[in-house]
């Protein structure tokens, strides 16, 4: 049956090899350089919405705390004395104040503490990751830098180096998962007081992070980590 709604700007799916793409490539300091290609592998059903949207709430519910509580009328402290006779008063009948109609009573199918962990199969957010990562790559929302210095911490200089590569949105730094955790640690305080900036290892990049963000800003070593993914999975993890 029709719903009578036009889905005019729906998405084709494709399967199959995507076209190479060049992706822009920036000094250390942020100046552009040229390019680099980067060349896809095979993939299936892509962009497969469904599976990104599970993705992005499995994400999300593991990060909710679930710590909203509310008092149910049995759990309300307090006496349970009969606030005033049953007939006679000309007023609605009451056996508690403890009711959810009464101020200060109890809340009727309150919030309690809970988890919203949503679960999702192992391979399903790994093929969802590789999905978002090709997003950026395809949709020309990535670029490469040379090099990021983790030796010496400077907001000032990655403010500047982000600047100069004109990225004035959101975006997500992409380490080698090969970078040695002082110098990654080193990275992400350069980049702690700088809005919207977000610092992740390559095989820490999950459908969240990657979604969230508007610019995905990979090192060079990055990019080649990528790339090598690519050829060595034919683009499937």
């Amino acid at each position: 049956m029709s719903t009578g709604v036009k889905k005019s700007n729906k998405q084709e799916a494709f399967s199959g090899i995507p076209d190479p793409v060049e992706v822009p490539f920036h000094a250390a300091d942020g100046s552009e350089e040229g390019t680099r290609t980067f060349t896809p592998g095979t993939v299936s059903n892509y962009p497969n919405i469904a599976l990104l949207k599970e993705a992005v709430r499995h994400y999300q519910g593991r990060l909710r705390r679930g710590t909203a509580s509310t008092l149910g009328r049995s759990e309300i402290h307090g006496t349970t004395r009969k606030p005033y006779r049953q007939k006679g008063t000309g007023r609605a009948r009451a056996g508690t104040k403890k009711s959810p109609l009464w101020k200060g009573g109890g809340v009727t199918f309150g919030p309690k503490p809970r988890n919203y962990d949503y679960g999702l199969p192992r391979n399903q957010r790994r093929l969802a990751t590789h999905q978002a990562t090709l997003s950026k790559l395809l949709d020309g929302e990535t670029l490469i830098v040379a090099s990021i210095d983790g030796d010496s911490v400077s907001t000032s200089t990655m403010g500047a180096m982000l600047s100069k590569a004109k990225v004035d949105v959101s975006c997500l730094i992409g380490l080698p998962s090969s970078m040695a955790i002082d110098d990654r640690h080193g990275i992400a305080l350069s980049c702690r007081n700088l809005r919207r900036v977000q610092v992740l290892p390559v095989k820490d990049f999950n459908t969240l992070a990657l979604l969230k963000n508007r610019k995905l800003v990979l090192t060079e070593a990055a990019f080649d980590e990528i790339q090598k993914k690519e050829e060595t999975s034919g683009g499937s993890d």
